[in-house]
């Protein structure tokens, strides 16, 4: 009877350090999804607003990106934290999830960061959009440029066939850019222009470039 009891007693202090465990985890989660919701929220409204979330996957990049960094903090929350564990040990293992999250967290809004609209330009009668991780240019400013194409023979042709010849597409050739206002076109009718997603709708207002 004493062996049973033993036995029963060891099973229920196991469940009650799981349950604990569960709890924790779970608490861990809640909290991570309310952070994370405001955090992405915060990024749509902030760089994908007017459309501009049109332009590229964005939902599913998102998706996955802090997908996978509200799974990972309970997850290790679980495998780490213990309530047979001190205190001290408890405190520096949820240091260390964090740390993991927060770097984890840091290189997704990175990776969002490249799908932000860098500017459009036209070429060939069509209007292309450029992501910034696809912008050549060190500093990243949200314009309307056309391509104006070196003439055969000038100074500058030698150049632009170099950068063919190194496969850089002519929408990435920010040397032969021309801004032009943004009022200047697509206000009075949209205009339609290629992105990552597809054939995207573009209207110039009064708050700038929205996409539809």
């Amino acid at each position: 009877m004493k062996i049973q009891r033993i036995r029963v007693s060891k099973v229920q202090n196991t469940l009650k350090v799981y349950r604990t465990k569960f709890v924790w985890s779970f608490i861990h989660f809640l909290v991570g999804s309310l952070f994370l919701f405001i955090v992405a929220t915060w990024l749509f409204f902030s760089w994908f607003n007017h459309g501009r979330y049109l332009l590229t996957d964005l939902v599913g990049i998102t998706v996955i990106i802090l997908s996978i960094d509200l799974v990972l903090g309970p997850i290790f929350n679980f495998w780490l934290l213990s309530p047979l564990k001190s205190k001290r040990e408890n405190s520096i293992n949820f240091g260390c999830i964090l740390m993991l999250q927060i770097v984890s967290l840091a290189y997704g809004i990175t990776q969002i960061d490249g799908q932000r609209l860098a500017y459009i330009v036209k070429w060939q009668n069509s209007y292309f959009t450029v992501l910034k991780s696809e912008d050549r240019r060190v500093n990243h400013e949200e314009a309307l440029y056309h391509f104006n194409e070196p003439t055969v023979q000038s100074n500058e042709r030698a150049f632009y066939e170099m950068m063919i010849k190194h496969a850089v597409p002519p929408i990435e050739m920010y040397e032969y850019f021309v801004e032009v206002p943004l009022s200047s076109e697509c206000n009075e009718s949209p205009c339609e222009v290629i992105s990552k997603s597809g054939l995207v709708k573009l209207k110039s207002t009064k708050e700038g470039m929205v996409f539809f």
